[in-house]
């Protein structure tokens, strides 16, 4: 019997923990179900150039992929973009419509040509850091201050692949700061700056340059993605879950397709039942050059008598029947909803589906849609108007002095496109309602279309002096 207390007994054996939840158990059947313990970083350095190279190619060859990034810039920015909206008040509360309507008409003219090589206008350059992002998982845009630019501001896109995954350091220049993956990060992992490729790696000049880096500092450089991980500095491609269920769709359709061709163009073989016949000698039309085989095309509704002791097989390859439809909308099912979209907008099938399911697949999309939309306006539209407004402010011409950039600043908004109604009829009811019950406004009504309440106010006022004008009678409804 052991009577000291400070005497360290023999630990027991430890008993093998079982698993307590079905996706931690190591039977065989998941023994394939590989786990990862890396960082977010690690995973995606180690992705990263195949992935986003994979995704490209299905951008460019893929028509479900491009379907969906032409949704994305049919539904996120739209034909007219992000509209500013400024809507500053003078000291007696006022509204300042000669300053809000100075700042928006400054901004249109400046969105005209936003881009350093002048080719594109603010609506254009959202459309590419839409279908940017959807492709790559990240968009590098450059502030470039220069006075040769309107306003004395401009916008460089970069492609991601000058941003070099491979660039890591710790403590860089002894400063404490780290690089990862290109990316210039303090000790709180807050962006410093961005270390990006004098030349782009796929560039012809590349090779003739060799490896050169700019460092460019970060309130120099928008850098979008969807941070998923704590500590992630990178993005992935949004398709990457997509991607092997897109590949064996594609595999599969092409397989398909040769399948059918061979049955279309091969009709069967001719045999001989005996040796010593002549064969088809008679009746072929060419020989084979390399085997030297008799070859006879065929007519529709044409019999031919074959020589004695021939005889002719028929050759039909199988078929899957009517299966591959109903495979093929289960694969693309998958897809949309990997993408985070319906299948009847992805896959433009809107055979058997009742008005309902569209609808609820509609309302769904426009969600996912208003998500995107926040992401761009508080990313990167109010960081490009902030920067901007301080520049122009800055120029001999511009009206206002620079001690009101906070009060326009702060009174400006960016209003997405919206959508029309699905049900109209009911819809509208039910907005009515709701405005009347003071459940809702008017202003917020009319925002869900993507329009402003002002304008709309105004077009109405305008339509009645032009009635009045032209001693027309409004038209009574119920």
């Amino acid at each position: 019997m052991n009577l000291n207390p400070f005497r360290r007994r023999k630990p027991a054996a430890r008993k093998s923990v079982r698993s307590f939840f079905n996706g931690a158990s190591t039977v065989a059947r998941l023994s394939d179900f590989t786990p990862s313990y890396a960082s977010a970083n690690v995973e995606i350095e180690a992705d990263m150039a195949r992935l986003r190279g994979r995704a490209r190619n299905l951008a460019n060859n893929d028509p479900l992929v491009n379907r969906w990034m032409q949704l994305l810039e049919l539904n996120v920015v739209g034909h007219v973009g992000f509209n500013l909206q400024t809507r500053a008040r003078n000291p007696n509360g006022g509204m300042d419509k000669y300053g809000n309507d100075t700042i928006e008409k400054r901004w249109r003219k400046w969105s005209e040509t936003a881009t350093t090589d002048g080719q594109m206008t603010m609506r254009a350059a959202f459309q590419m850091a839409v279908r940017t992002h959807a492709r790559d998982g990240e968009v590098l845009i450059e502030e470039v201050v220069n006075n040769k630019y309107h306003d004395s501001y401009g916008l460089r896109f970069i492609e991601a692949d000058q941003l070099d995954e491979t660039l890591n350091e710790d403590n860089h220049q002894g400063k404490g700061n780290v690089i990862r993956m290109g990316v210039e990060l303090d000790q709180q992992e807050k962006p410093v700056a961005y270390h990006l490729l004098t030349s782009h790696p796929g560039d012809n000049t590349w090779f003739k340059g060799g490896r050169k880096y700019r460092r460019v500092p970060a309130d120099r450089l928008i850098h979008l993605f969807k941070k998923e991980r704590p500590g992630q500095v990178r993005g992935v491609p949004p398709t990457a879950p997509v991607m092997g269920s897109v590949k064996l769709l594609g595999g599969y359709r092409d397989a398909e397709i040769t399948n059918r061709r061979i049955a279309a163009s091969k009709m069967g073989f001719f045999t001989k039942e005996d040796e010593k016949v002549d064969g088809l000698g008679t009746i072929a039309d060419t020989v084979d050059d390399d085997t030297g085989k008799l070859e006879m095309d065929v007519e529709p509704g044409k019999f031919t008598e074959l020589p004695q002791g021939m005889k002719f097989d028929q050759f039909n390859p199988s078929s899957s029947g009517t299966d591959y439809a109903d495979f093929e909308k289960q694969i693309i099912r998958s897809i949309a909803a990997g993408l985070g979209v319906s299948y009847n907008s992805i896959a433009a099938d809107l055979e058997n589906v009742s008005y309902s399911s569209i609808r609820q697949g509609e309302l769904q999309d426009r969600d996912a849609y208003r998500m995107i939309q926040k992401f761009f306006i508080e990313r990167m539209a109010n960081r490009v108007f902030a920067n901007w407004l301080r520049y122009a402010m800055l120029q001999a011409d511009f009206p206002f002095p620079f001690s009101r950039y906070n009060k326009f600043l702060d009174a400006s908004t960016f209003r997405p496109r919206g959508w029309a109604w699905v049900d109209p009829s009911k819809e509208v009811s039910a907005a009515v309602k709701a405005i009347d019950a003071n459940l809702t406004s008017m202003t917020h009504v009319v925002g869900e279309q993507g329009r402003d309440i002002e304008d709309v106010f105004e077009e109405i006022e305008s339509e009645r002096e032009l009635m009045k004008t032209l001693n027309i009678e409004a038209v009574a409804t119920e």
